[in-house]
């Protein structure tokens, strides 16, 4: 057990009032960064015409070019926020992912779309493995679920947003909301990314009002290497359980927007707006729940307990996920952040539970580790694999909707199968933890 942690009184840690505003600028931080990450679901059709780039080329954009440097550069990057300043590197890489947007607005071809998604990928890498690291050391294990769960709740409400904000500056330059300014000759698509990726450079300096806490010590595992507290054996399933979530959330959230519009003929301005309300709800409530039945589930009994709860989130999903292929628009468009919301419930505790098992001074370098493989599983595989099942298996004439479900359904299965083989393996031990 580690000095400082959950021995300790809450006076080992930071006064809760500041500790919830630094999760408050995170989440904000967070909410930012999966805008400017996510924008690009809505401009699909745009940027395919302005550039004429395939479906797949499309998938590459969303996920591959993204999730190159994002995977490769977040395990160092995590390593990294273990032994220096959290804050800044958040600072530096909210200045370079919106650089990289505001790139992606100006590029002219594939392979410079492609470019400036890798620099948005650089910068976004450092956020997650940083942020988390730095709530660990500003809650006690009794509450650090639910405010984990509150940052990641930007992160999902950054999917519904994004679509929200990029559906409303969309329509809003069609209404001609920039006519009569040099940027009117632009065309809207790339009027959204300028918009969208400009703020960040304004936002990196509200991030230095976050102070740096002080670390709370691991002394009982300080002579054991940091890559064997996050690799063990109890740990890796969690892993998979999480980036198998990245992976379906990735599939769904890249191409739901598509499948709304094309399937069911409607207007992409007002799809953003209207999917975006919903996923922001949606998402963002399910993983506020699962943070705070992490906590409860913690309190019970460990981490075996969140897995549970993901094991009963991800039983509802599999099923769920036959009402994304209905024939209705009401119901597919209520069925996305259905299953938004019980996915959310496994991120939560998934990661609470990852924060469980391993010791304070390794948590910035798990949570590299487990971001890496939701971006290589995740982001990367995520949209290639609606796109692989609507060309390979279903056909073209299916539409996006039996490949998305599809997905949806193989995704979940393989971690229900993870978490089943996990919880009748360690249902008897538990990890030392704070």
């Amino acid at each position: 057990m580690e000095a400082g942690g959950g021995a300790g009184s809450d006076a080992d840690y930071p006064a809760r009032p500041y500790a919830w505003s630094v999760v408050a600028l995170l989440f904000a931080t967070a909410v930012l960064s999966y805008t400017d990450r996510q924008v690009l679901s809505l401009l699909v059709d745009p940027i395919r015409a302005a550039l004429g780039v395939s479906d797949m080329q499309v998938s590459l954009l969303m996920g591959t070019a993204f999730a190159i440097v994002y995977g490769t550069a977040g395990i160092a990057l995590g390593s990294l926020a273990d032994g220096t300043s959290r804050r800044n590197l958040i600072i530096a890489g909210v200045v370079v992912w919106s650089l990289g947007t505001i790139a992606c607005g100006l590029a002219h071809s594939f392979s410079g779309l492609f470019t400036a998604r890798i620099v948005v990928g650089l910068g976004e890498a450092v956020l997650s493995p940083a942020s988390i690291s730095l709530i660990s050391d500003y809650f006690p294990p009794s509450r650090r679920g639910m405010a984990v769960g509150c940052y990641l709740s930007g992160i999902a409400m950054g999917v519904g947003v994004s679509i929200l904000i990029g559906g409303g500056v969309l329509h809003a330059i069609e209404l001609g909301a920039l006519a009569g300014t040099p940027l009117a000759a632009l065309p809207a698509w790339r009027l959204v990314l300028l918009v969208i990726g400009a703020p960040g450079l304004l936002w990196s300096l509200v991030i230095l009002l976050i102070r740096e806490p002080r670390r709370q010590v691991a002394v009982a595992a300080a002579g054991q290497p940091a890559w064997r507290s996050v690799m063990r054996v109890q740990v890796i399933p969690m892993y998979l359980v999480v980036a198998m979530a990245s992976l379906v959330d990735n599939a769904v959230g890249g191409w739901a927007p598509s499948l709304l519009i094309r399937q069911f003929g409607r207007d992409p301005a007002g799809i953003g707006v209207q999917l975006g309300l919903l996923l922001t709800v949606g998402f963002g409530g399910g993983v506020l729940a699962g943070g705070w039945l992490a906590d409860r589930a913690g309190q019970r009994g460990g981490w075996s307990r969140k897995l549970g709860v993901c094991l009963l989130s991800s039983l509802v999903i599999v099923p769920g996920a036959l009402l994304l292929d209905a024939p209705g628009f009401n119901t597919v468009l209520l069925a996305i952040p259905l299953y938004f919301a019980f996915s959310g419930i496994v991120t939560a505790c998934g990661f609470s539970a990852i924060l469980d098992a391993v010791p304070n001074r390794s948590r910035g370098l798990a949570m590299g580790i487990s971001f890496f493989l939701n971006v290589a599983l995740g982001a990367s595989a995520g949209p290639a694999a609606v796109s692989f099942a609507g060309s390979h298996v279903f056909g073209v004439g299916a539409g996006l909707g039996p490949a998305i479900a599809a997905t949806v359904s193989a995704g979940y299965a393989v971690t229900i199968v993870a978490l089943i083989l996990t919880l009748l393996r360690f249902r008897n031990r538990q990890p030392a933890t704070e």
